[in-house]
């Protein structure tokens, strides 16, 4: 997986920009990465902003990546736990194109690498994403972005809020955040031939004072699965995820 800049990096490099001519009608008409010795289409975090700014430490990433508010504090969050999610970078790109004769420029929020294919996500409140300007957006960057190798969508806050799921993906972040040795990953495997699964109970007596750590970032990295949709307990299930097994 790689991490730091170089997932951007490699995007970069296997897509550059992209500018698309002698188009007419509704198109896009460029494709905008940062320029070389920035990572960002444009500045978030600054002492002159009024709205809350920060930046968010991603095990996944190996880097602090800057949001603009907090719902995509909590798109980072969910996509730091989602073992499906590759890669993913902020503020990637800006997509310049021409609806309805008129010319737009457009800053998605972030971009996710999900196995052999790249997502744009725009995170927005459900009330201003169903507008029509917006709505209209929406719908033609889902059929044209497709064409230059990216798709498209809208990612609503309050999903990413929900309950009690962005409460136990904190839980993990939390107690995940160390790296597990191959020590202890062979100590689960072998646990986990003799019982079914792991409570985040008995994490702590049969892993040691350290098992909920362990558990955790098996968690996050995919290697063990648990309900995030279900109310973390002490009783919750951990099993082997057979995909990675």
């Amino acid at each position: 997986m790689a991490t730091g800049f170089e997932f951007f990096e490699l995007v970069k490099s296997q897509c550059g920009a992209r500018k698309i001519m002698n188009k007419v009608g509704d198109t896009i008409l460029e494709i905008i990465f940062p320029e070389d010795g920035k990572v960002r289409s444009r500045k978030i975090v600054t002492r002159s902003r009024a709205r809350a700014t920060g930046k968010y430490p991603s095990w996944k990433m190996g880097r602090m990546l800057q949001w603009e508010s907090q719902n995509e504090l909590n798109a980072f969050r969910l996509l730091d736990a989602n073992p499906e999610a590759v890669a993913y970078h902020e503020q990637p790109l800006t997509i310049k194109f021409v609806l309805h004769g008129e010319e737009h420029t457009h800053y998605p929020d972030v971009l996710v690498q999900w196995g052999h294919s790249r997502e744009l996500w725009e995170v927005k409140p459900e009330a201003e994403a169903s507008l029509p300007h917006y709505a209209e957006r929406t719908r033609f960057l889902e059929a044209a972005l497709p064409q230059l190798g990216f798709s498209y969508r809208i990612v609503l806050a309050e999903e990413l809020a929900k309950q009690p799921r962005l409460s136990n993906v904190l839980t993990l972040l939390k107690h995940g955040r160390p790296p597990v040795g191959e020590l202890a990953r062979e100590q689960v495997r072998q646990l986990l031939i003799a019982t079914p699964f792991i409570t985040w109970q008995s994490a702590l007596r049969d892993l040691g004072t350290n098992g909920r750590a362990v558990v955790a970032r098996l968690a996050l990295e995919g290697m063990l699965a648990c309900d995030l949709d279900c109310e973390l307990t002490p009783t919750t299930h951990f099993r082997l995820n057979r995909g990675t097994a």
